[in-house]
């Protein structure tokens, strides 16, 4: 959810006109997928990213078409076309995609707008539908939102079919388009879920946790940081943290809102405090919860806790051979990510299909195979992928 937030924040305080472009339907290959936003301005420059470079220039070109026009409208493009590559943009790479473009003046966000990026700070869930086409004599117009928000304020019911269609989404599962009875016609809907972006707790603040703070950021996440040490768990150190908790386990533990898009690393290093972690924490609600650390170190430290067999992702992280803190970062926020997605990890080439192929996921951000973090054991025997590589 990056990108959307980004988007919203731009959008917020935008001082000069704008398009806003939606990917609405993807048939074949894209870069991304449908729901990526971006704002283009018009003198110029974006927030947020459409494709891999394919389409933003042409968007570019449109934005002072669709300002003076007012209207919204669908452009739709051919990026797999072999007279493409010869005459056009030479973007090649297999795909058709459908953007919706729709101006935006500077002042306060459109009020869908305003309730999803409510929905994305305080960690609810919602689902949001799209209207990019009508035909015949449909009730709904193009560019029209409905909101599904449980939690939120009210909001005037979409019609039925429509509010179907937000239920299922509500649900679980990735964004997709699809149609949809409206009136006497019928309507071509984005329907998408509004998820709060993933957590990371980082527990323990020492010099190696900066870089998993930095890139987990990067990444669009919550950060959050617990240490018991003053000189560690500071601001100064971590300017990226969302918060900074200074206590003891499991006092440092207890409130934390924690659910199944949230993961934790326990990466203090002293012993104590890494088993109090775990203790506390190997039967929470959590996405994925992973220990750093030898693989003698973390079994004992496991069994003590009690923890459930599975439960815990020890050593942390996928075995990219990584040795320094960086890169030892990238590993473990790489397995955090295919856990929280619901994906195996490993070589795209060695998947075959569709490369977005998304897995379906429940509400609560579990997988349907494996509720909340699947088990798993220690991977690569014979080697020690954390503590010394991972």
């Amino acid at each position: 959810m990056k990108g959307l937030q980004e988007v919203f924040a731009a959008r917020d305080s935008l001082q000069e006109p704008a398009v806003l472009a939606t990917l609405v339907r993807v048939k074949g290959s894209s870069y991304r997928k449908p729901g990526a936003r971006t704002l283009f301005r018009a003198g110029g420059g974006q927030t947020g990213v459409l494709s891999a470079g394919c389409l933003e220039t042409d968007v570019q070109a449109r934005v002072d078409a669709v300002l003076e026009g007012g209207a919204p409208q669908v452009v739709g493009f051919d990026l797999g076309s072999d007279l493409d590559l010869i005459w056009g943009t030479g973007m090649g790479c297999q795909g058709q995609v459908q953007v919706l473009l729709e101006a935006a003046a500077p002042g306060p966000a459109e009020p869908w707008m305003t309730q999803c990026a409510e929905i994305l700070a305080t960690r609810r869930h919602g689902a949001l539908a799209t209207v990019f086409a009508v035909r015949g004599a449909a009730e709904v117009r193009l560019g029209e939102r409905y909101l599904l928000d449980p939690a939120g304020p009210g909001l005037p019911p979409p019609p039925g079919p429509i509010a179907e269609a937000l239920a299922k989404a509500l649900a679980g599962g990735p964004a997709r388009a699809l149609t949809a009875a409206s009136g006497e016609g019928e309507a071509d809907l984005l329907v998408e879920p509004i998820l709060p972006p993933y957590a990371l707790w980082i527990f323990g603040a020492g010099e190696h946790a900066r870089p998993l703070a930095a890139l987990a950021k990067a990444l669009g996440w919550f950060v959050g940081i617990i240490d018991h040490r003053p000189a560690l768990a500071k601001a100064d150190r971590f300017p990226e943290a969302d918060r900074i908790i200074l206590a003891h386990p499991p006092e440092s533990l207890q409130g934390l809102p924690l659910d199944a898009r949230s993961a934790v690393l326990v990466v203090s290093h002293v012993y104590d405090k890494d088993l109090a972690a775990v203790a506390a924490l190997c039967r929470e609600p959590l996405g994925y919860l992973g220990l750093q650390g030898n693989r003698a170190r973390s079994a004992r430290i496991l069994k003590e806790a009690q923890a459930p067999e599975g439960r815990v992702f020890f050593p942390a992280g996928l075995d990219i051979g990584a040795e320094a803190p960086e890169a030892i970062a990238l590993s473990m926020l790489a397995e955090v990510q295919a856990v929280l997605s619901g994906h195996a990890g490993g070589s795209l080439r060695d998947h075959p299909g569709a490369i977005h192929r998304s897995q379906l996921l429940r509400r609560d951000g579990a997988s349907p195979q494996s509720p909340g973090c699947p088990p798993t054991t220690p991977r690569n025997p014979g080697s020690d992928p954390q503590g010394e590589t991972p």
